[in-house]
């Protein structure tokens, strides 16, 4: 049977580093209308969740302002900026990243959930 190649363009990777998240271009289409971030991890499962946020929904009121996290898009990546949720999942996931220093963790778009899940079980080179 004849199989074709297809490029997995929901896939890509979550670079951590002290201060901030850095996901991969292949992840960037699923941040066009992202103004701000909600980080949610499943410990059981050891995965992290980001649940974009448009303008409009983040200035209505209806989410605590202080749970939504600032996202700084480029050509090339997205990045979350918050240094307390670095802090908050390496404590969860048990790692410490040393200043300058990062660890990359696969991840991928989820369609039903909505949300870009990062997997902790496991860094990659």
């Amino acid at each position: 049977m004849l199989e074709f190649f297809e490029v997995d363009d929901s896939s890509g990777t979550a670079s951590v580093y002290d201060s901030h998240i850095t996901l991969s271009k292949t992840l960037l289409k699923y941040f066009k209308d992202a103004y701000r971030v909600r980080l949610g991890v499943d410990r059981e499962t050891n995965k992290v969740y980001l649940h974009t946020i448009n303008k409009d929904y983040a200035l209505s009121g209806e989410l605590n302002e202080a749970s939504l996290l600032k996202v700084s898009i480029s050509k090339t990546y997205a990045r979350v900026c918050s240094k307390s949720a670095v802090n908050y999942i390496s404590d969860i996931f048990h790692f410490v990243i040393e200043k300058k220093k990062f660890k990359r963790f696969k991840a991928w778009y989820d369609k039903k959930k909505n949300v870009i899940v990062i997997d902790m079980k496991g860094e990659i080179a």
